[in-house]
């Protein structure tokens, strides 16, 4: 249970399967995103480990404090390299 304390009251699951980016380097703390129903205010319940998602398609959502590596990584050309 997550509890918004200015409110003193619950905080109930607003989305699923929200990805964290931490760094540039496409690593991704698959959350939980919880908010306050009263004053609408949002954390995020991280995995323990970070996945590497640098393509970042594995989450429905990404956010993270580095906006600008978030869209350098969503428009990379993605190369295989099997022959």
């Amino acid at each position: 249970m997550f509890w918004c304390l200015k409110c003193n009251t619950e905080m109930l699951p607003d989305k699923n399967s929200v990805g964290l980016l931490f760094g540039n380097g496409g690593h991704v703390y698959p959350s939980d995103r919880f908010k306050c129903p009263s004053c609408n205010h949002l954390i995020l319940k991280t995995n323990a480990t970070a996945s590497f998602d640098p393509e970042l398609s594995f989450q429905d959502e990404y956010v993270g404090a580095n906006e600008a590596a978030i869209e350098k990584l969503k428009n990379l050309e993605v190369v295989s390299e099997t022959p």
